[in-house]
């Protein structure tokens, strides 16, 4: 019986970003990178390290934790099959926003930014692909909650007790009386001018209407 803790015919999967690569090119870009094991408690990425790989998690699964201000680390995420890390460093080089390491005995798959960007200089259709998808995912991830997990990776964020248990409780805000309505004070009364008195007055004189013999007489 095969031990369960060795890689045996390792291959990218058939899903997630890779997935829509062709098989002949999934397989090109498998020999890229390096396939690795990754046993309960190692550090696959470590927080504040600058991210140069991108990782692909074959099976198994995968934590993501962050330290607080006050020492502590939470669980942010649980990652599986197929789920990516690191892959925002090929846009936007920069540290790790946390910790992940593995929480069972995974299979992973990681390849350099560089060997990345190799592959799709060589294969333009499907490194067209690869471009394509990794946009659609990149765009998905900013519609994630949690803010720290962004920067990371496209990973799901699964159900966890632990997640649960670490969400804060949310106070429900007092509702406030509703407070009566301010009068408006009354405007000073106009000050009219001496030269204007208000309404306009109507002469009382009367008018003579010329007859029309006196006019033609004229």
């Amino acid at each position: 019986m095969p031990d369960s803790t060795t890689l045996s015919k390792p291959t990218l999967p058939t899903f997630s970003w890779i997935g829509h690569l062709k098989p002949d090119d999934r397989e090109l870009l498998s020999s890229y990178g390096e396939f690795f094991p990754g046993h309960p408690g190692n550090i696959i990425i470590e927080e504040g390290a600058m991210q140069t790989e991108v990782f692909v998690v074959i099976s198994g699964k995968l934590e993501v934790r962050a330290r607080q201000e006050d020492g502590t680390e939470i669980l942010l995420a649980q990652i599986g099959p197929g789920e990516t890390l690191g892959e925002i460093s090929l846009f936007h080089p920069g540290p790790a926003a946390a910790t992940v390491t593995a929480g069972e005995f995974s299979q992973l798959w990681r390849i350099a930014d560089d060997d990345l960007m190799h592959f799709m200089e060589e294969n333009p259709g499907a490194g067209n692909v690869l471009l394509r998808t990794l946009a659609s995912i990149l765009a998905q991830r900013l519609r994630q909650m949690n803010p720290r997990a962004f920067g990371l990776s496209t990973y799901a964020v699964v159900e966890s007790p632990e997640l649960e248990q670490q969400a804060p409780d949310k106070p429900e805000k007092p509702v406030a009386a509703a407070e009566p309505p301010k009068k408006t004070p009354a405007a000073p009364p106009l000050e009219v001018p001496q030269t204007y008195q208000g309404t306009k007055k109507v002469s009382t004189k009367t008018q003579v209407v010329p007859d029309l013999d006196d006019l033609e007489s004229v």
